[in-house]
């Protein structure tokens, strides 16, 4: 049986707390999504116990979850989940915001064994690998607002102009040239909010 501690408990409440600031503001909605699976045999997913799992292989595409695209497309909307994903993770993207005629200004790839980051730009984080940690990603087509959070910490800021209104979320592995072997990663507590 896991004992949890005062300390256990203040943990616990200091990331419900930065959790919620993320979020402030903003009202949550449902949503649904389908299994986006672009493989040829090595590549899957699976859901157990509220985390679902997918992973992808060398010269295979994608195993996505694609959610429904926006309810209110020029506002911000905003991904919050938990993730983690292998070491042996890379060349592989984990979440994006996208749209299929207008990019993706949030576009959070695995490089190499635990970095992060965005689109081509620089490495934001790194050490990541193996470990839960929550992501905030959000976007206002309106204004081309786009951030992204790794445990209420502000890694991205992207200034992402658009007339484009068809705007949704995506989160799996898609492969981005990666060498032999597997990249997997794991999903829990996915919402999504607007504001």
């Amino acid at each position: 049986m896991k004992r949890i501690t005062a300390l256990t408990l203040c943990s616990l409440a200091v990331g419900a707390v930065v959790a919620q600031a993320q979020t402030s503001g903003y009202t949550r909605y449902s949503n649904s999504y389908t299994v986006q699976n672009r493989t040829s045999g090595c590549g899957g997913h699976s859901a157990s116990g509220g985390v679902w799992k997918a992973w992808v292989c060398q010269g295979e595409e994608r195993v996505e979850m694609r959610w429904r695209d926006w309810p209110s497309q020029s506002v911000y909307n905003q991904w919050q989940g938990e993730i983690n994903f292998t070491s042996g993770t890379q060349k592989t993207c984990i979440m994006q915001i996208k749209s299929n005629t207008g990019g993706e200004p949030i576009y959070i790839q695995v490089t190499t064994s635990g970095t992060l980051r965005n689109d081509g730009a620089s490495t934001f984080a790194t050490g990541m690998a193996n470990q839960w940690f929550r992501l905030n990603s959000l976007f206002n087509p309106a204004n081309g607002d786009s951030k992204a959070y790794i445990n209420g910490s502000q890694k991205v800021t992207r200034k992402y102009t658009t007339s484009d209104r068809h705007w949704y979320f995506k989160n799996g592995t898609y492969n981005n040239g990666r060498p032999a072997g597997r990249s997997e990663a794991s999903f829990r507590n996915i919402s999504h909010w607007r504001r």
